[in-house]
């Protein structure tokens, strides 16, 4: 059995929850091989001591795996690596009405903050009031594409639920799943530099720019509801437009500048 044998000193990042990023460690024991289908899983007890964590840790982490078909339960008898384990897996997935593509999701997290400053400032709302923020990580072809954090008004937050995050996208949920009448939607789009927490779920490190997309969607009467701010690999997202310029009568007509430099007239 390959060991995966952590010491004291394991290194969890402090933002993201560490059932999550054991369930990670494990998802590759079994989807490289390494376990190979009818193993068993370690016991528990030794998966407690090896990453130095709960029962109730190692328990949510495991959920993850056999939600995802990865290994199955025997009572009595223990937890096993499914006969599908190795197999390629892509999930149709959930659809970004925008962008286009489809991406097998995880929840990583969904929870009331204290909303940030910067965040506060686009909801209009006061800094430190609470709002909903989910967590999730977009996967397609077996990778990782985006992180994605949505902050959402507390009184419309309060109504989404994990299974729906997982089987649509969040502009489904706000539009077919709660009615909500949707107004404008602001997308702005930035090459940055990502934290740690988003270079670790992304697989990539810190050095490296990932695009941020912004995301702001108002309802019908202009006040806005959510803000969903996207890190994608920068070596995974294409961002392209087709467009028409526009003829010259057209620009003067809307009142478009001249931009040539004018000329002066000989007297």
């Amino acid at each position: 059995m390959s060991d995966i044998r952590a010491s004291s000193t394991q290194a969890y990042h402090p933002v993201i929850p560490l059932h999550f990023q054991i369930q990670r460690v494990l998802r590759t024991q079994v989807e490289s091989g390494k376990w190979p289908a009818g193993q068993r899983v370690p016991p528990e007890l030794n998966l407690m001591r090896r990453f130095g964590v709960s029962r109730t840790t190692i328990r949510r982490a495991l959920r993850w795996l056999e939600t995802d078909g990865l290994i199955v339960r025997h009572r009595g008898k223990g937890t096993f690596v499914s006969a599908s384990g190795q197999t390629e897996r892509h999930p149709l997935g959930v659809k970004s009405l925008l962008l286009g593509y489809s991406a097998e999701i995880q929840v990583i997290d969904a929870t009331s903050v204290a909303c940030p400053p910067d965040i506060a400032a686009v909801l209009q709302v006061e800094p430190g009031q609470p709002v909903r923020e989910f967590k999730r990580l977009e996967i397609v072809e077996g990778k990782p594409l985006a992180v994605v954090v949505n902050y959402v008004r507390s009184e419309i937050g309060r109504r989404i639920t994990k299974p729906a995050l997982e089987k649509y996208s969040m502009l489904e949920i706000l539009r077919d799943r709660l009615r909500l009448k949707l107004g404008v939607l602001r997308q702005s789009i930035a090459a940055v530099l990502p934290d740690e927490a988003v270079a670790l779920l992304l697989a990539t490190d810190v050095s490296q720019p990932v695009l941020a997309v912004r995301l702001i969607v108002h309802d019908e009467t202009g006040r806005p509801i959510q803000v969903c701010d996207a890190s994608y690999r920068g070596n995974g997202y294409r961002y392209e437009v087709e467009a028409r310029l526009p003829s010259t009568s057209d620009m003067n007509a809307r009142g478009i500048v001249d931009s040539r430099p004018s000329r002066t007239r000989k007297t």
